[in-house]
């Protein structure tokens, strides 16, 4: 790099930061952001601590009911891992550097910053896509082995490492205190050499790490959903077959809810040598989780992942520059608040009927929906307590207050 270009560079730097009396080994914040600075600290420092306290109490929880056990929760642990990163680490440095003007923070993070920035997201995402590869192999070809969780996760922290390496080729740093003197010790120019064609590198990343694990991802989740829904038709049908009197007493069901309520309570007992062990509700309620915390994630990092595509075709100006700082600190949250999704979509995965029916409890809406449960769990209960010699009878009335409790009796 010539030297006209560092002159160029110094001389930007002067004039951005012309303001008299100024201590340029002090932070500044940003003339753009000087009004609304408190609200994106306040933001972010409520999504850091949601996102620690919940992310913590994932792995708790994972690991005092020994779920780790089961890949797809080890493999939640790695995701809550990631998040706490972000969190903890991530998420400081870059409200710092995105707040504060001059850059203090020395050669190594101007290096070094990036690359942690981008980690932990290719970590998730990476974690993301192994899920839905263990769960394919799980429903679609259950007698495949499932992929060693522990060895995947290694590769998944070792990839995700690699991946990020050639941040550090891009980037270039100016120690101003040892071209213009004591005023500048310690402040320094941290930028992009974009001699080096870095938004091809960019475009490759989103495409590599972003686009085409969601796309395979969708692909097989499409895939398995198919097939859960085949298993539990097929279910059904072995079910009427074996007993044709309890129709009568199950038509006012969906069939969802007879499939999920029979299969819950009689599997086991009645059809241990079934094709397999796959309990069709639990496959499903997992499916449907999984689904939405990677809908979740990728459509909060959506946003960032656009605007830094667009950032190398859209030239700053004075006239663009405040939207476009407060445009990036904005999504930059947004991408954060998927840290806070994952713990409390698991937390209502985890949670039983009767604790989310006592947290619906807190909300003026629930009430009616809390009536109608009890009204009708109190009428299944008063007729099952007549009882009857018929046994497919009982059954019947057993299943119609197993599925009031689950449903709420939505399907009557």
């Amino acid at each position: 790099m010539g030297k006209e270009t560092y002159i160029e560079l110094i001389i930007q730097f002067m004039t951005n930061n012309n303001h008299t009396g100024i201590d340029f080994r002090e932070p500044f914040v940003k003339p753009s952001l000087r009004y609304v600075y408190p609200l994106f600290m306040f933001l972010h420092a409520t999504v850091g601590v949601v996102g620690v306290a919940g992310n913590a109490a994932m792995v708790i929880i994972i690991g005092k009911h020994r779920l780790y056990q089961d890949q797809t929760y080890f493999l939640m642990t790695n995701l809550a891992m990631a998040d706490l990163i972000k969190c903890m680490v991530v998420l400081p440095i870059t409200l710092a550097n995105l707040l504060i003007q001059n850059w203090l923070f020395g050669s190594f993070l101007c290096f070094f910053l990036p690359m942690l920035q981008c980690f932990p997201v290719h970590v998730s995402m990476l974690t993301f896509l192994t899920i839905a590869i263990d769960r394919y192999r799980l429903i679609v070809h259950p007698f495949k082995s499932r992929l060693p969780a522990g060895l995947c996760i290694i590769a998944i922290w070792v990839g995700a490492a690699c991946v990020v390496l050639p941040y550090a080729i891009y980037i270039k740093y100016i120690d101003l205190g040892a071209m213009l003197g004591d005023r500048f010790i310690g402040v320094g120019i941290c930028y992009v050499f974009v001699e080096k064609r870095i938004e091809e590198y960019i475009r490759a990343m989103f495409v590599i790490l972003y686009a085409m694990p969601l796309a395979v991802i969708a692909l097989l989740y499409v895939r398995i959903s198919a097939e859960i829904k085949t298993k539990e038709t097929v279910f059904i049908s072995v079910h009427y077959a074996q007993n044709p009197d309890l129709g009568d007493n199950c038509n006012r069901f969906s069939r969802g809810n007879i499939s999920n309520t029979w299969f819950s309570t009689n599997h086991n007992q009645e059809h241990p040598d079934s094709d397999d062990d796959l309990d069709i509700a639990k496959e499903k309620r997992t499916q449907n989780y999984l689904i939405t915390m990677t809908t979740l994630f990728a459509a909060c990092w959506c946003p960032l992942h656009i605007l830094i595509l667009v950032n190398y075709f859209v030239h700053e100006n004075e006239i663009n520059m405040s939207h476009y700082d407060i445009t990036y600190i904005l999504f930059t949250w947004f991408g954060f608040l998927s840290t806070c999704s994952t713990p409390v979509l698991f937390a209502s995965w985890f949670m039983s009927d009767a604790t989310k029916d006592r947290l619906r409890g807190y909300f003026r809406f629930s009430n009616r929906r809390r009536s109608s449960v009890t009204t009708q769990r109190r009428r299944c209960q008063s007729r099952f307590s007549e009882g009857s010699h018929n046994r497919h009878f009982d059954e019947g009335i057993a299943i119609e207050c197993r599925s009031a409790e689950r449903y709420g009796c939505d399907s009557v």
